[in-house]
């Protein structure tokens, strides 16, 4: 049986979008620690980083979008396929949740002078 889920959209914060746009790469700056090509990357980066760390957010008040046709939530199914079934929350809320808590992590890292890629290690 195939279970249906609701796609949702994935948003963030005003803070956490800040964050992100302060990630990429400007060529006017090239001394600052900003790693990403775009905001997209930047946010499945957090995304990818609040997952790996199990480390999630529920702002409610996730009032900037991101791209939709760039991000693709369907891609994402499979390995949020059982907290999906648990939760009854929505692909794109959940994949929010997590980018969310990617942000904090990320914020943290930045607050002590730690480099964004050395959350890698």
């Amino acid at each position: 049986m195939r279970e249906e889920f609701a796609k949702g959209s994935v948003g963030i914060s005003k803070t956490s979008h800040a964050l992100l746009v302060s990630l990429v790469y400007n060529p006017d700056d090239v001394s600052e620690d900003r790693p990403f090509e775009s905001i997209v990357e930047a946010f499945r980066f957090a995304f990818a980083l609040g997952y790996s760390q199990g480390k999630s957010n529920d702002k409610t008040s996730r009032t900037v979008t991101v791209a939709p046709r760039q991000f693709v939530v369907t891609e994402y199914v499979e390995i949020l396929r059982n907290e999906l079934i648990d939760s009854k929350k929505s692909l794109g809320g959940l994949i929010s949740e997590y980018a969310e808590g990617g942000c904090d992590l990320i914020s943290d890292a930045k607050s002590s002078q730690i480099s964004v890629l050395s959350l890698l290690e």
